[in-house]
Protein backbone atom coordinates (compact mmCIF):
# COMPACT_ATOMS: atom_id res chain seq x y z
CA UNK A 1 0.00 0.00 0.00
CA UNK A 2 2.78 2.42 0.90
CA UNK A 3 4.51 1.73 -2.41
CA UNK A 4 1.33 2.46 -4.36
CA UNK A 5 0.81 5.74 -2.51
CA UNK A 6 4.40 6.83 -3.18
CA UNK A 7 4.02 5.98 -6.87
CA UNK A 8 0.84 8.01 -7.12
CA UNK A 9 2.48 10.96 -5.39
CA UNK A 10 5.38 10.95 -7.85
CA UNK A 11 2.99 10.78 -10.79
CA UNK A 12 1.05 13.81 -9.59
CA UNK A 13 4.30 15.69 -8.92
CA UNK A 14 5.42 15.05 -12.50
CA UNK A 15 2.06 16.25 -13.83
CA UNK A 16 2.18 19.42 -11.72
CA UNK A 17 5.72 20.27 -12.82
CA UNK A 18 4.98 19.78 -16.52
CA UNK A 19 1.72 21.66 -16.44
CA UNK A 20 3.36 24.67 -14.76
CA UNK A 21 6.32 24.68 -17.17
CA UNK A 22 6.92 27.84 -19.19
CA UNK A 23 7.34 26.17 -22.57
CA UNK A 24 4.96 27.23 -25.31
CA UNK A 25 4.39 26.03 -28.84
CA UNK A 26 4.20 28.17 -31.97
CA UNK A 27 0.66 27.00 -32.65
CA UNK A 28 -0.52 28.47 -29.32
CA UNK A 29 -0.57 31.97 -30.89
CA UNK A 30 -3.18 33.61 -33.06
CA UNK A 31 -0.78 35.14 -35.59
CA UNK A 32 2.73 34.51 -36.86
CA UNK A 33 5.03 36.65 -38.99
CA UNK A 34 8.07 35.63 -41.00
CA UNK A 35 11.39 37.18 -39.93
CA UNK A 36 13.86 38.06 -42.66
CA UNK A 37 17.48 37.93 -41.45
CA UNK A 38 20.91 38.52 -42.92
CA UNK A 39 23.09 35.47 -42.32
CA UNK A 40 25.99 35.55 -39.91
CA UNK A 41 24.79 37.63 -36.93
CA UNK A 42 24.22 36.25 -33.44
CA UNK A 43 21.72 38.92 -32.38
CA UNK A 44 18.95 40.64 -34.32
CA UNK A 45 16.64 43.54 -33.52
CA UNK A 46 13.29 44.35 -35.08
CA UNK A 47 11.03 47.34 -34.47
CA UNK A 48 7.52 46.07 -33.81
CA UNK A 49 5.01 47.41 -36.35
CA UNK A 50 1.35 48.19 -35.73
CA UNK A 51 0.26 44.71 -36.90
CA UNK A 52 1.99 43.09 -33.90
CA UNK A 53 0.29 45.44 -31.46
CA UNK A 54 -3.09 44.82 -33.10
CA UNK A 55 -2.68 41.02 -32.73
CA UNK A 56 -1.48 41.13 -29.11
CA UNK A 57 -3.86 40.02 -26.37
CA UNK A 58 -1.89 41.63 -23.56
CA UNK A 59 -1.20 45.24 -22.66
CA UNK A 60 2.49 44.59 -22.03
CA UNK A 61 3.18 42.58 -25.22
CA UNK A 62 3.85 39.61 -22.96
CA UNK A 63 2.53 37.22 -25.62
CA UNK A 64 5.26 37.99 -28.15
CA UNK A 65 7.69 35.14 -28.88
CA UNK A 66 10.36 34.30 -31.47
CA UNK A 67 10.65 30.68 -32.72
CA UNK A 68 13.37 29.05 -34.79
CA UNK A 69 12.88 26.57 -37.62
CA UNK A 70 12.51 23.66 -35.18
CA UNK A 71 9.67 25.43 -33.37
CA UNK A 72 11.81 26.19 -30.32
CA UNK A 73 11.40 29.57 -28.56
CA UNK A 74 14.60 31.60 -28.40
CA UNK A 75 15.66 34.16 -25.74
CA UNK A 76 14.63 37.76 -26.40
CA UNK A 77 14.37 41.20 -24.83
CA UNK A 78 11.64 43.77 -25.35
CA UNK A 79 12.56 47.41 -24.92
CA UNK A 80 10.30 50.42 -25.02
CA UNK A 81 11.90 53.58 -26.47
CA UNK A 82 13.50 55.78 -23.87
CA UNK A 83 13.57 59.53 -24.07
CA UNK A 84 17.20 60.58 -23.72
CA UNK A 85 18.09 63.04 -20.99
CA UNK A 86 18.22 66.42 -22.64
CA UNK A 87 19.75 69.66 -21.53
CA UNK A 88 17.05 72.33 -21.72
CA UNK A 89 17.65 74.88 -24.48
CA UNK A 90 18.77 78.43 -23.94
CA UNK A 91 16.26 81.05 -25.05
CA UNK A 92 17.83 84.06 -26.75
CA UNK A 93 16.32 87.14 -28.36
CA UNK A 94 17.15 87.73 -32.02
CA UNK A 95 17.11 90.74 -34.31
CA UNK A 96 15.04 90.76 -37.47
CA UNK A 97 14.86 93.11 -40.46
CA UNK A 98 11.73 93.54 -42.63
CA UNK A 99 12.59 93.38 -46.33
CA UNK A 100 10.68 94.28 -49.47
CA UNK A 101 10.16 91.36 -51.89
CA UNK A 102 12.26 92.94 -54.68
CA UNK A 103 15.52 92.57 -52.78
CA UNK A 104 14.79 89.50 -50.66
CA UNK A 105 16.33 87.07 -53.12
CA UNK A 106 19.58 88.92 -53.81
CA UNK A 107 23.07 87.77 -52.86
CA UNK A 108 24.93 89.30 -49.95
CA UNK A 109 23.41 91.84 -47.56
CA UNK A 110 20.10 93.08 -49.02
CA UNK A 111 19.22 96.71 -49.56
CA UNK A 112 18.72 98.54 -46.26
CA UNK A 113 20.97 96.16 -44.28
CA UNK A 114 24.75 96.14 -43.78
CA UNK A 115 26.95 93.33 -42.52
CA UNK A 116 29.76 93.99 -40.04
CA UNK A 117 33.11 92.22 -39.83
CA UNK A 118 31.79 89.88 -37.14
CA UNK A 119 28.80 88.93 -39.30
CA UNK A 120 26.21 90.95 -37.40
CA UNK A 121 23.56 92.88 -39.37
CA UNK A 122 22.56 96.50 -39.02
CA UNK A 123 19.60 98.32 -40.55
CA UNK A 124 20.49 101.31 -42.70
CA UNK A 125 16.97 102.46 -43.65
CA UNK A 126 13.42 102.45 -42.39
CA UNK A 127 11.43 99.21 -42.84
CA UNK A 128 9.12 99.02 -45.85
CA UNK A 129 5.37 99.57 -45.51
CA UNK A 130 3.43 96.52 -44.43
CA UNK A 131 1.79 96.21 -47.84
CA UNK A 132 5.25 95.72 -49.37
CA UNK A 133 6.65 93.58 -46.57
CA UNK A 134 6.60 89.81 -47.00
CA UNK A 135 10.11 88.75 -45.91
CA UNK A 136 11.99 89.04 -42.60
CA UNK A 137 15.75 88.54 -42.32
CA UNK A 138 16.91 87.23 -38.92
CA UNK A 139 20.39 87.49 -37.43
CA UNK A 140 20.71 84.53 -35.02
CA UNK A 141 24.06 85.77 -33.75
CA UNK A 142 27.28 84.05 -32.81
CA UNK A 143 25.48 81.44 -30.67
CA UNK A 144 24.70 79.52 -33.87
CA UNK A 145 28.35 78.51 -34.21
CA UNK A 146 28.45 76.71 -30.86
CA UNK A 147 24.98 75.19 -30.81
CA UNK A 148 21.98 73.89 -32.69
CA UNK A 149 18.78 75.78 -33.35
CA UNK A 150 15.73 74.02 -31.91
CA UNK A 151 12.86 76.37 -32.72
CA UNK A 152 12.02 79.96 -33.55
CA UNK A 153 9.32 81.60 -31.42
CA UNK A 154 7.49 84.46 -33.12
CA UNK A 155 5.47 86.55 -30.67
CA UNK A 156 2.69 88.33 -32.56
CA UNK A 157 1.20 91.67 -31.70
CA UNK A 158 -1.96 91.04 -33.72
CA UNK A 159 -5.00 89.87 -31.76
CA UNK A 160 -6.16 87.81 -34.71
CA UNK A 161 -3.80 86.33 -37.26
CA UNK A 162 -3.63 83.18 -39.36
CA UNK A 163 -0.86 82.63 -41.87
CA UNK A 164 1.72 80.29 -43.33
CA UNK A 165 5.44 80.91 -43.19
CA UNK A 166 8.39 79.12 -44.77
CA UNK A 167 11.96 79.31 -43.45
CA UNK A 168 15.34 79.28 -45.18
CA UNK A 169 18.77 79.11 -43.52
CA UNK A 170 22.19 80.40 -44.53
CA UNK A 171 25.66 81.02 -43.12
CA UNK A 172 26.79 83.59 -45.69
CA UNK A 173 23.62 85.31 -47.01
CA UNK A 174 24.38 83.81 -50.44
CA UNK A 175 23.48 80.13 -50.24
CA UNK A 176 20.08 79.37 -48.76
CA UNK A 177 18.58 76.00 -47.81
CA UNK A 178 14.99 75.16 -46.81
CA UNK A 179 14.75 74.88 -43.02
CA UNK A 180 11.05 74.21 -42.37
CA UNK A 181 7.61 75.70 -42.50
CA UNK A 182 4.74 76.34 -40.11
CA UNK A 183 1.34 77.91 -39.66
CA UNK A 184 1.12 80.69 -37.09
CA UNK A 185 -2.04 81.58 -35.26
CA UNK A 186 -3.31 84.02 -32.67
CA UNK A 187 -7.04 84.17 -31.95
CA UNK A 188 -9.03 85.47 -28.99
CA UNK A 189 -11.86 83.14 -27.90
CA UNK A 190 -14.16 83.75 -24.91
CA UNK A 191 -11.53 85.77 -23.08
CA UNK A 192 -8.70 83.31 -23.74
CA UNK A 193 -6.08 83.35 -26.48
CA UNK A 194 -5.35 80.49 -28.88
CA UNK A 195 -1.87 80.77 -30.30
CA UNK A 196 0.68 78.87 -32.34
CA UNK A 197 3.93 80.81 -32.38
CA UNK A 198 6.52 78.04 -32.75
CA UNK A 199 8.51 77.20 -35.90
CA UNK A 200 10.49 73.97 -35.51
CA UNK A 201 14.04 74.10 -36.89
CA UNK A 202 15.04 70.54 -35.97
CA UNK A 203 18.54 71.29 -34.67
CA UNK A 204 20.07 73.00 -37.70
CA UNK A 205 23.29 75.08 -37.76
CA UNK A 206 22.79 78.54 -39.30
CA UNK A 207 23.80 82.15 -38.70
CA UNK A 208 20.90 83.69 -40.65
CA UNK A 209 17.25 82.79 -41.18
CA UNK A 210 14.83 84.16 -43.76
CA UNK A 211 11.07 84.07 -43.20
CA UNK A 212 8.72 84.16 -46.19
CA UNK A 213 5.20 85.19 -45.16
CA UNK A 214 2.87 83.42 -47.59
CA UNK A 215 -0.39 84.94 -46.32
CA UNK A 216 0.72 88.43 -45.39
CA UNK A 217 3.22 89.54 -42.80
CA UNK A 218 1.92 90.00 -39.22
CA UNK A 219 2.90 92.64 -36.69
CA UNK A 220 5.67 91.05 -34.64
CA UNK A 221 6.45 92.06 -31.08
CA UNK A 222 9.61 89.97 -30.61
CA UNK A 223 11.37 86.80 -31.70
CA UNK A 224 13.26 84.26 -29.60
CA UNK A 225 15.42 81.34 -30.66
CA UNK A 226 15.93 78.06 -28.76
CA UNK A 227 19.62 77.10 -28.80
CA UNK A 228 20.92 73.69 -27.71
CA UNK A 229 24.52 73.45 -26.57
CA UNK A 230 26.96 71.59 -28.82
CA UNK A 231 26.82 67.85 -28.16
CA UNK A 232 23.50 68.07 -26.31
CA UNK A 233 20.49 66.16 -27.56
CA UNK A 234 17.99 68.50 -29.15
CA UNK A 235 14.27 67.79 -29.02
CA UNK A 236 13.01 66.30 -32.31
CA UNK A 237 9.83 67.30 -34.01
CA UNK A 238 6.76 66.27 -32.05
CA UNK A 239 5.60 63.68 -34.58
CA UNK A 240 9.01 62.29 -35.60
CA UNK A 241 9.87 58.60 -35.11
CA UNK A 242 6.29 57.63 -34.38
CA UNK A 243 3.83 55.20 -35.86
CA UNK A 244 0.29 56.44 -36.38
CA UNK A 245 -3.06 54.74 -36.66
CA UNK A 246 -5.21 57.09 -38.68
CA UNK A 247 -8.94 57.27 -39.38
CA UNK A 248 -10.31 56.06 -36.04
CA UNK A 249 -13.96 57.12 -35.87
CA UNK A 250 -15.31 58.28 -32.50
CA UNK A 251 -18.99 57.41 -32.02
CA UNK A 252 -21.38 59.67 -30.15
CA UNK A 253 -22.35 58.42 -26.70
CA UNK A 254 -25.68 58.55 -24.87
CA UNK A 255 -24.89 61.98 -23.39
CA UNK A 256 -24.48 65.16 -25.41
CA UNK A 257 -20.84 66.00 -26.10
CA UNK A 258 -19.64 62.47 -25.32
CA UNK A 259 -17.65 60.44 -27.88
CA UNK A 260 -16.12 56.95 -27.62
CA UNK A 261 -13.47 55.17 -29.68
CA UNK A 262 -11.12 52.20 -29.43
CA UNK A 263 -7.50 52.09 -30.54
CA UNK A 264 -7.86 48.38 -31.42
CA UNK A 265 -4.68 47.24 -29.68
CA UNK A 266 -2.35 47.85 -26.74
CA UNK A 267 -0.52 50.66 -28.51
CA UNK A 268 1.54 52.81 -26.07
CA UNK A 269 -0.24 55.97 -27.24
CA UNK A 270 1.51 59.21 -26.31
CA UNK A 271 -0.01 61.49 -28.97
CA UNK A 272 -3.63 62.03 -30.06
CA UNK A 273 -4.81 64.10 -33.01
CA UNK A 274 -8.49 64.94 -32.70
CA UNK A 275 -9.85 66.05 -36.09
CA UNK A 276 -12.97 68.18 -35.81
CA UNK A 277 -15.73 67.56 -38.39
CA UNK A 278 -16.53 71.21 -39.22
CA UNK A 279 -14.27 74.22 -39.89
CA UNK A 280 -14.37 77.30 -37.67
CA UNK A 281 -14.96 75.23 -34.53
CA UNK A 282 -13.43 76.03 -31.15
CA UNK A 283 -14.35 73.81 -28.20
CA UNK A 284 -12.74 72.76 -24.89
CA UNK A 285 -12.39 68.98 -24.46
CA UNK A 286 -11.26 66.43 -21.87
CA UNK A 287 -9.89 63.00 -22.85
CA UNK A 288 -10.27 59.86 -20.71
CA UNK A 289 -9.14 56.24 -21.07
CA UNK A 290 -9.70 52.89 -19.35
CA UNK A 291 -8.35 49.37 -19.68
CA UNK A 292 -11.67 47.50 -19.67
CA UNK A 293 -15.43 47.75 -19.32
CA UNK A 294 -15.27 47.31 -15.55
CA UNK A 295 -12.42 49.78 -15.03
CA UNK A 296 -13.12 53.43 -14.10
CA UNK A 297 -12.40 56.23 -16.55
CA UNK A 298 -9.30 58.30 -15.80
CA UNK A 299 -8.42 61.69 -17.25
CA UNK A 300 -5.31 61.68 -19.42
CA UNK A 301 -5.40 65.05 -21.21
CA UNK A 302 -7.36 68.23 -21.81
CA UNK A 303 -7.11 71.01 -24.37
CA UNK A 304 -9.03 73.54 -26.42
CA UNK A 305 -9.67 71.99 -29.83
CA UNK A 306 -9.95 74.23 -32.85
CA UNK A 307 -10.25 74.09 -36.61
CA UNK A 308 -10.10 77.55 -38.13
CA UNK A 309 -10.38 78.37 -41.82
CA UNK A 310 -9.21 81.64 -43.34
CA UNK A 311 -9.09 81.74 -47.11
CA UNK A 312 -6.60 79.12 -48.21
CA UNK A 313 -5.28 78.62 -44.68
CA UNK A 314 -6.78 76.07 -42.30
CA UNK A 315 -5.26 75.48 -38.89
CA UNK A 316 -5.92 72.79 -36.32
CA UNK A 317 -4.93 72.35 -32.72
CA UNK A 318 -1.62 70.52 -32.21
CA UNK A 319 -1.50 66.89 -31.11
CA UNK A 320 -2.37 66.20 -27.50
CA UNK A 321 0.63 64.90 -25.54
CA UNK A 322 0.43 62.35 -22.71
CA UNK A 323 2.39 59.61 -21.02
CA UNK A 324 2.38 56.28 -22.94
CA UNK A 325 -1.06 54.74 -22.44
CA UNK A 326 -1.88 51.17 -23.55
CA UNK A 327 -5.61 51.39 -22.78
CA UNK A 328 -7.86 50.35 -25.66
CA UNK A 329 -11.00 52.29 -24.71
CA UNK A 330 -11.11 56.07 -24.91
CA UNK A 331 -13.68 58.78 -24.23
CA UNK A 332 -13.76 62.43 -25.30
CA UNK A 333 -16.08 64.90 -23.57
CA UNK A 334 -16.50 68.32 -25.21
CA UNK A 335 -18.17 71.46 -23.92
CA UNK A 336 -21.62 71.75 -25.54
CA UNK A 337 -22.54 75.23 -24.33
CA UNK A 338 -21.60 76.74 -27.71
CA UNK A 339 -22.88 73.92 -29.90
CA UNK A 340 -20.14 71.38 -29.29
CA UNK A 341 -18.73 69.85 -32.48
CA UNK A 342 -21.83 70.40 -34.61
CA UNK A 343 -22.72 67.73 -37.15
CA UNK A 344 -20.31 65.18 -38.56
CA UNK A 345 -18.00 62.58 -37.08
CA UNK A 346 -15.02 63.17 -34.83
CA UNK A 347 -12.00 61.26 -36.17
CA UNK A 348 -8.87 60.41 -34.24
CA UNK A 349 -5.26 59.54 -35.03
CA UNK A 350 -3.26 57.74 -32.33
CA UNK A 351 0.54 57.93 -32.31
CA UNK A 352 3.14 55.95 -30.38
CA UNK A 353 6.83 55.09 -30.35
CA UNK A 354 7.15 51.37 -31.14
CA UNK A 355 9.11 48.94 -28.97
CA UNK A 356 12.21 47.09 -30.18
CA UNK A 357 12.54 43.31 -29.87
CA UNK A 358 16.06 41.82 -29.75
CA UNK A 359 16.57 38.05 -29.96
CA UNK A 360 19.32 35.46 -30.17
CA UNK A 361 19.49 33.58 -33.49
CA UNK A 362 19.73 30.19 -31.79
CA UNK A 363 18.96 27.14 -33.91
CA UNK A 364 18.18 27.00 -37.59
CA UNK A 365 16.09 29.21 -39.84
CA UNK A 366 13.42 30.14 -40.68
CA UNK A 367 12.68 32.32 -37.67
CA UNK A 368 9.16 33.52 -36.96
CA UNK A 369 7.58 36.03 -34.60
CA UNK A 370 4.40 34.81 -32.88
CA UNK A 371 1.85 36.93 -31.00
CA UNK A 372 -1.70 36.66 -29.71
CA UNK A 373 -2.10 34.38 -26.69
CA UNK A 374 -4.05 35.65 -23.69
CA UNK A 375 -2.76 32.82 -21.47
CA UNK A 376 0.94 33.45 -22.20
CA UNK A 377 2.99 35.61 -19.86
CA UNK A 378 6.15 37.49 -20.72
CA UNK A 379 9.47 35.65 -20.70
CA UNK A 380 11.54 38.61 -21.89
CA UNK A 381 14.87 39.34 -20.25
CA UNK A 382 16.70 42.64 -20.07
CA UNK A 383 18.79 43.64 -23.05
CA UNK A 384 21.93 43.63 -20.90
CA UNK A 385 21.26 40.08 -19.75
CA UNK A 386 20.51 38.97 -23.31
CA UNK A 387 23.66 40.41 -24.85
CA UNK A 388 25.85 39.29 -21.94
CA UNK A 389 28.39 42.01 -22.65
CA UNK A 390 28.72 41.03 -26.32
CA UNK A 391 30.70 43.57 -28.30
CA UNK A 392 28.83 42.93 -31.53
CA UNK A 393 25.91 45.17 -32.40
CA UNK A 394 22.57 43.49 -33.09
CA UNK A 395 21.80 43.28 -36.79
CA UNK A 396 18.50 44.55 -38.16
CA UNK A 397 15.76 42.02 -38.83
CA UNK A 398 12.76 42.73 -41.04
CA UNK A 399 9.25 41.58 -40.31
CA UNK A 400 7.76 39.80 -43.32
CA UNK A 401 4.29 38.71 -44.26
CA UNK A 402 1.78 37.00 -42.01
CA UNK A 403 2.22 33.24 -42.37
CA UNK A 404 -0.76 31.53 -43.98
CA UNK A 405 -2.34 28.35 -42.60
CA UNK A 406 -0.78 26.24 -45.36
CA UNK A 407 2.72 27.58 -44.69
CA UNK A 408 2.28 27.06 -40.96
CA UNK A 409 1.24 23.46 -41.53
CA UNK A 410 4.17 22.79 -43.86
CA UNK A 411 6.58 24.39 -41.39
CA UNK A 412 5.18 22.29 -38.57
CA UNK A 413 5.43 19.05 -40.56
CA UNK A 414 8.97 19.81 -41.75
CA UNK A 415 10.33 20.53 -38.27
CA UNK A 416 10.10 18.40 -35.20
CA UNK A 417 7.52 19.21 -32.57
CA UNK A 418 9.40 20.40 -29.47
CA UNK A 419 6.43 19.63 -27.24
CA UNK A 420 5.78 16.07 -28.46
CA UNK A 421 7.88 14.39 -25.78
CA UNK A 422 6.39 16.74 -23.21
CA UNK A 423 2.87 15.74 -24.15
CA UNK A 424 3.70 12.01 -24.26
CA UNK A 425 5.31 12.09 -20.83
CA UNK A 426 2.43 14.10 -19.45
CA UNK A 427 -0.11 11.60 -20.72
CA UNK A 428 1.96 8.66 -19.45
CA UNK A 429 2.16 10.24 -16.00
CA UNK A 430 -1.58 10.85 -15.99
CA UNK A 431 -2.36 7.27 -17.04
CA UNK A 432 0.02 5.88 -14.44
CA UNK A 433 -1.48 8.08 -11.73
CA UNK A 434 -5.01 7.04 -12.63
CA UNK A 435 -3.95 3.35 -12.70
CA UNK A 436 -2.32 3.67 -9.29
CA UNK A 437 -5.41 5.29 -7.87
CA UNK A 438 -7.52 2.47 -9.34
CA UNK A 439 -5.27 -0.17 -7.80
CA UNK A 440 -5.45 1.53 -4.42
CA UNK A 441 -9.22 1.76 -4.65
CA UNK A 442 -9.53 -1.92 -5.62
CA UNK A 443 -7.30 -3.04 -2.74
CA UNK A 444 -9.17 -0.94 -0.21
CA UNK A 445 -12.48 -2.35 -1.47
CA UNK A 446 -11.14 -5.92 -1.26
CA UNK A 447 -9.93 -5.44 2.33
CA UNK A 448 -13.23 -3.87 3.35
CA UNK A 449 -15.15 -6.77 1.78
CA UNK A 450 -13.01 -9.38 3.62
CA UNK A 451 -13.53 -7.67 6.94
CA UNK A 452 -17.26 -7.43 6.31
CA UNK A 453 -17.37 -11.20 5.61
CA UNK A 454 -15.52 -12.02 8.77
CA UNK A 455 -17.81 -9.87 10.86
CA UNK A 456 -20.92 -11.38 9.21
CA UNK A 457 -19.73 -14.98 9.85
CA UNK A 458 -19.06 -14.24 13.49
CA UNK A 459 -22.57 -12.87 14.04
CA UNK A 460 -24.41 -15.80 12.37
CA UNK A 461 -22.54 -18.50 14.48
CA UNK A 462 -22.62 -16.61 17.71
CA UNK A 463 -25.04 -18.96 19.66
CA UNK A 464 -23.29 -22.25 18.83
CA UNK A 465 -19.95 -20.84 19.63
CA UNK A 466 -21.22 -19.70 22.97
CA UNK A 467 -22.55 -23.25 23.81
CA UNK A 468 -19.35 -24.91 22.75
CA UNK A 469 -17.46 -22.49 24.81
CA UNK A 470 -19.64 -23.38 27.80
CA UNK A 471 -19.10 -27.13 27.32
CA UNK A 472 -15.38 -26.70 27.01
CA UNK A 473 -15.33 -24.61 30.08
CA UNK A 474 -17.11 -27.21 32.26
CA UNK A 475 -14.23 -29.66 32.88
CA UNK A 476 -11.86 -26.82 33.34
CA UNK A 477 -14.04 -25.28 35.94
CA UNK A 478 -14.44 -28.69 37.67
CA UNK A 479 -10.72 -29.21 37.66
CA UNK A 480 -10.26 -25.78 39.06
CA UNK A 481 -12.74 -26.54 41.86
CA UNK A 482 -10.90 -29.82 42.63
CA UNK A 483 -7.64 -28.01 42.87
CA UNK A 484 -9.14 -25.50 45.27
CA UNK A 485 -10.57 -28.36 47.43
CA UNK A 486 -7.19 -30.12 47.67
CA UNK A 487 -5.58 -26.94 48.80
CA UNK A 488 -8.20 -26.48 51.45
Amino acid sequence: MKRALKLTGWCFAIVAVWISGPAVAANDFAQRFALQLDDGAAYYSVTLPAAVYAASKRGDLGDVRVFNGAGEPVPYSLDAPREPARTPPTLRSVSWFPLPPAVAGGNGAPLGVTIAADGSLRATSAPPPRAQHDVDLIDVGSVSRAGRLGALLVHLRDDNYQGRVSVEASDDLRHWQPAGDAQLLKVNYNGSTLSQDRIELDGIHARYLRLHWLDGAPFVDSMDIEVYAAGAEHAPRADAQRDWREGIVAHAGPKAGEYFFSTGGPYPVDRLRLNLPQPNTVVPAVVYSRSGLDAPWREVSSATLFRLHNGTVEQNNPSLEMKPDTDRQWRVVVDTRNGGLGSGALTVAAGWQPATLTFVARGTAPFTLAVGSAATVSSAVSREALLMGASSVAATARLGDVLSVAREASTGSAGSDPDASRRYLLWAALVLAVGSLGAIAWRLAHVAQSRAGEVGGGVSGGTGAASAAGDDAGPADAHADGTRNEKE
